[in-house]
């Protein structure tokens, strides 16, 4: 049995992948801030603030803890 795992030569999938990961995390943050702050706008903002504004509405926790309440959330 071969298990060789095959590499597109010229990086599209791994950009696709990359890609696909970055638009995930700015709509998990997205969500996780418009659930957990309803009365706050958050309509066409960039992911870097809404980092920003995270860290304003909650401190600078740490990034486990952060994972693990978006997680807990997006489950409701």
């Amino acid at each position: 049995m071969n298990t060789a795992l095959v590499l597109p030569s010229d990086g599209s999938e791994h950009q696709r992948e990359s890609n696909f990961e970055k638009e995930e995390n700015y709509l998990n943050l997205w969500g996780y801030i418009k659930r957990r702050y309803p009365d706050v706008s958050i309509e066409d903002i960039n992911f870097t603030d809404l980092v920003h504004l995270k860290v304003q509405l909650e401190g600078p926790r740490g990034l486990r803890e952060w994972t693990g309440a978006i997680a807990s959330v997006r489950k409701h």
